[in-house]
């Protein structure tokens, strides 16, 4: 545009036939041409600026959006993480009550063995006791019946001797009793 402009101009120094109307005339003309020119460049402008205008707030809402879209990954990262320890902790709670479930049934194993144990010596201290009664019963009745043939034999032997005591008076040897 410029070089029209620019062009015309020449073409009006460069041409002396022209009447001074004429030379006003091109000058109006070079003035109109001069404001088109620069009404065109600032709707350039003024577009341009609108254009970057627009171009900025796309790249605002893109950023909003981008940041909304990680606020949002996060916010789902983070309940997928308390999900987790969540179960983790579940499970050790289960872990313990397991463990102590076993420990439980352990001790009363424990505690099964230790009064079977308890009856099988309350039953073999029974066993001892009548062993050891009918042993002492035994020796009694052994010692009885050594005593009462010791005594049988006391009672022979004194009845011996004291028949013959008597027997040694009769004939005269003696003096009886």
């Amino acid at each position: 545009m410029r070089y029209f402009v620019a062009a015309l101009a020449f073409a009006a120094f460069a041409t002396p036939a022209f009447a001074q109307s004429s030379q006003d005339q091109v000058n109006a003309g070079i003035s109109a041409m001069a404001q088109a020119q620069d009404q065109n460049e600032a709707q350039a402008e003024a577009e341009q600026e609108a254009q970057a205008s627009a171009q900025a707030a796309a790249e605002r809402r893109q950023a909003v959006a981008a940041a909304a879209a990680r606020a949002e990954a996060e916010a789902d990262k983070k309940r997928d993480q308390d999900f987790q320890d969540q179960e983790r902790q579940m499970a050790l709670e289960q872990q313990q009550i397991e463990l102590q479930k076993e420990q439980t049934d352990a001790n009363r194993e424990n505690d099964i063995v230790n009064a079977q144990l308890k009856q099988a010596n309350a039953q073999a201290d029974v066993t001892q006791s009548q062993a050891d009664s009918t042993r002492v019963t035994a020796q009694a009745d052994a010692t009885a019946t050594v005593d009462q043939a010791q005594g049988a034999q006391s009672l022979m032997t004194d009845t011996g001797k004291a028949s013959l005591k008597k027997a040694g008076g009769f004939l005269g040897l003696g003096g009886g009793n």
